[in-house]
């Protein structure tokens, strides 16, 4: 299991984009990371997020999706 941090940025005229600016086993270490991530951020355009993603068949022969939560 992983703790994704997703950056959004919000555009007025075109589709907000998404980046993944870092990523965590540990989901004490991926909040302080979030936490980080926004009170340095000084953009009004910009959040961030924290993402659980868990992987449970990397190579699925059934075309089955991996499971992602919003923390």
């Amino acid at each position: 299991m992983q703790y994704l941090i997703i950056k959004e940025t919000k555009y007025d005229n075109i589709d907000n984009s998404f980046d993944v600016c870092n990523q965590s086993d540990d989901m004490d270490k991926a909040i302080d990371m979030l936490q980080g991530y926004k009170l340095i951020e000084t953009e009004k355009n910009v959040s961030y997020t924290m993402l659980k993603y868990e992987d449970q068949k990397p190579f699925d022969l059934d075309n089955s999706i991996s499971e992602v939560n919003h923390v």
